[in-house]
């Protein structure tokens, strides 16, 4: 049994990751990283400072590398090693992971990357679970399906611990395909609203409705793919991995405001002191308009840069989900203290990025400009015919009932996905 791997982030040895006594794993600094960044410094996390060994900090941020629920329950039965094993779990899928850390013995593990035809790439999909072994392995955090592949020439490749896994795809069963749409759909929605850069699509690969979704934390350069390194907000809040806690109802801890207090630290005098949080503010607008009550504190992430220096991620993970026939309309995170997200009006946005330190005219701005953006984009993305009569109107409603300053709720006397239409129809001239 593995008792402790090295890690590496931006081609410098930080430390090894050692299981304690008890079982649980502590990230060991090395001198290495206390020279080059400096004790304290974020670069690998807000909540696990370098050259600081804590046990909780490092559960919280290894742990939450990991896929989560059956996912994870299944990557421990395929490695033979207890499901709550950080350590022994990293060494088989620590090669690719979120941002631009590697963990393991992955000189011993890599082999030659691997070009994939459709027939390899739909069996991977059929047993796409967060993670792949192999090669070092790789692994996202998640409940969702997912599987992570390099796109290099028009073609898939498995990078097998020698190059970087540049795009995310999940794949879903034939009678969910307008569940990818949809997803799709909204964040295309955010990247005309200027929210994200990111690209993605939609595709059918081996029978399986996927959405492919480009990866913001790898940056292609020619042949070469270099990663930078990512945090979600539930590692860099300490939350505890593995269950519920990156849900307000569940942990206090993670909240909102609590994202806001790990941004903005050590701008200089030329900058916007609260640049990222008011981007926040403008996040959870787009959030409540689009429907997406699944915005916890792992769809919110911070980008380190080599320096050291934090800024807020793109969006991601967003879906209309509220729109669904059965779905609960409770918020991940609250708003202004408000629960459920058809109840969130303009002014509970503005109240929460005040409460952040954002002043409340730039709030006000920020907040109005991101809907009016939403519903522009809702007229002119192209929607699915499997989504269009519901996703573009239901979005755009949503966005309109808040820069009017009414609750997001679109009145109805019946269920949402239930009518014939929400909403005028696009503008297919657009």
């Amino acid at each position: 049994m593995t008792d402790a791997l090295p890690v590496r982030l931006y081609d410098t040895n930080i430390g090894t990751l050692e299981r304690t006594a008890r079982g649980g794993a502590v990230l060991r600094w090395s001198r290495e990283a206390i020279d080059r960044w400096g004790e304290n410094s974020r670069v690998l996390s807000a909540g696990l400072r370098v050259g600081v060994d804590d046990e909780q900090a490092s559960e919280a941020f290894f742990g939450g590398l990991l896929p989560e629920g059956e996912h994870i329950a299944r990557l421990a039965r395929e490695v033979k090693v207890d499901r709550g094993d950080v350590v022994g779990l990293l060494a088989e899928v620590g090669a690719d992971l979120a941002g631009a850390l590697r963990v393991g013995h992955l000189e011993a593990q890599q082999r030659d990357p691997e070009k994939l035809d459709i027939d390899t790439v739909g069996a991977l999909l059929d047993r796409a679970s967060g993670f792949l072994i192999g090669g070092g392995g790789s692994a996202l955090p998640g409940f969702q399906r997912k599987l992570m592949l390099t796109r290099r020439d028009g073609s898939w490749w498995r990078g097998n611990g020698v190059i970087p896994s540049t795009h995310i795809l999940k794949p879903v069963a034939a009678e969910y395909a307008a569940s990818v749409e949809s997803e799709n759909y909204t964040l295309q929605v955010a990247r005309r609203a200027g929210l994200l850069a990111f690209e993605t699509w939609t595709e059918t690969m081996a029978g399986h409705p996927v959405l492919v979704v480009e990866r913001y934390d790898r940056i292609a350069d020619g042949d070469t793919v270099r990663r930078i390194h990512q945090e979600d907000a539930a590692q860099a809040l300490r939350l505890p991995w593995g269950g519920n806690d990156k849900f307000e109802q569940n942990n206090l801890s993670a909240t909102l405001r609590g994202i806001a207090g790990l941004l903005d630290i050590g701008r200089t005098v030329f900058e916007t002191p609260y640049a990222d949080r008011l981007r926040l503010a403008r996040y959870a607008a787009f959030t409540v308009a689009v429907g997406n009550t699944d915005a916890h504190a792992k769809n919110f992430s911070l980008l380190h840069d080599e320096r050291g220096r934090v800024t807020l991620a793109p969006i991601y993970d967003a879906a209309p989900l509220a729109l669904a026939y059965d779905a609960t309309d409770a918020l991940a995170l609250r708003i202004n203290g408000v629960t459920r997200l058809p109840d969130v009006t303009a002014d509970d946005l503005v109240a929460e990025a005040t409460s952040w330190g954002v002043p409340g005219g730039e709030a006000r701005t920020a907040i109005d400009e991101t809907l009016a953006a939403i519903v522009e984009a809702t007229r002119e993305v192209h929607a699915h015919p499997a989504i269009e009569a519901h996703v573009p109107g239901y979005i755009r409603g949503q966005a309109e009932n808040l820069l009017a300053g009414r609750p997001a709720r679109i009145s109805s006397t019946i269920p949402l996905s239930l009518r014939e239409r929400i909403g005028s129809p696009q503008d297919r001239g657009a």
